[in-house]
């Protein structure tokens, strides 16, 4: 019996592992995720800001208001750490992301405790409390960093600037923590003159950085194109001639739902994929198989 053909559907995209059969599960579960997330912020953040307004209608000057506005502030910027983790998950880095959440609720705890709590009513911890405070200091610390870092790795890193930029800023980052909290754990350190200049010179790279990097990212998608693309145009415009009464065919879902699925299985971008794949097509064929024959001899 003769074998049936192959299925013409047949391509490089049905490489794809299996688990990508179903591409909208792991989409759907992060979305789950992230409005979980998202309602958490709201809800938490809603809730500390009617509680300061309505203690700012009553009477300002009680210690009582003093707590709750600063718990609303705390708030606010526990939410905007957790926020910016939460813009990670579903991505390579999500990792990353859930660290940043975590740290962000236990600076949030810590910090809780000693708003409206009284930590030093006891003289004889009065050493265990500073030890705290001094965790307090760095979580806070390294919260602010990791929301930053994470904000930073949201750049795809299409272009040589951002690739060598990248990498960079976050090494500086994380110098300059680990600097900070040397000096924050270690008292003789602020005696140190030298560890204070490299401390600032750290800072102000790891800002320029942080800046420059972004925009720079911002820029060179906004004024380039991909050479994969260029490639692409030039080859259509040689063989095809422009029509204004055909409009360009639109992809299917269930095509745009198997590229993604390829992209997401290799770990790179949907424009990354079509950009190999076009880069691929677009090469010659081989000139092994005409090759032999031109050097064989004439009889």
């Amino acid at each position: 019996m003769s074998q049936p053909p192959p299925s013409p559907s047949a391509s490089p995209l049905s490489s794809a592992p299996a688990s990508a059969s179903d591409p909208k599960a792991p989409r759907r579960s992060v979305r789950i995720l992230r409005r979980t997330i998202a309602i958490i912020i709201v809800v938490a953040f809603s809730l500390a800001a009617a509680g300061g307004i309505i203690v700012l209608l009553g009477d300002i000057e009680s210690e009582a208001t003093y707590k709750v506005i600063g718990t609303t502030a705390l708030t606010g910027a526990v939410s905007v750490a957790a926020f910016c983790g939460a813009t990670l998950i579903g991505r390579r880095t999500q990792w990353f992301g859930i660290t940043t959440i975590g740290l962000a609720i236990v600076t949030m705890a810590l910090s809780l405790w000693f708003l409206w709590g009284d930590p030093y009513a006891d003289p004889d911890s009065y050493a265990l409390e500073e030890v705290l405070f001094q965790a307090l200091s760095s979580l806070a610390l390294v919260t602010a960093v990791a929301s930053i870092s994470a904000l930073i790795l949201l750049l795809v890193p299409r272009s040589w600037v951002v690739r060598v930029g990248l990498p960079i800023t976050l090494g500086l980052l994380a110098l300059g923590t680990s600097l900070v909290l040397v000096t924050i754990w270690v008292e003789s350190a602020w005696e140190l003159e030298w560890l204070t200049r490299l401390n600032g010179i750290v800072w102000i790279l790891a800002a320029l950085g942080v800046v420059v990097v972004p925009l720079t990212s911002l820029l060179l998608r906004a004024g380039s194109k991909p050479a994969g693309a260029d490639r692409a145009g030039e080859t259509s415009a040689r063989s095809t001639q422009p029509s204004s009464s055909q409009p360009a065919p639109a992809l299917s879902p269930s095509t745009l739902e198997r590229l993604e699925a390829a992209a997401r299985a290799e770990g790179i971008t949907v424009d990354e994929l079509v950009d190999r794949l076009l880069a691929a097509d677009s090469t010659p064929p081989d000139a092994s198989a005409s090759g032999p024959q031109s050097e064989h001899p004439r009889h």
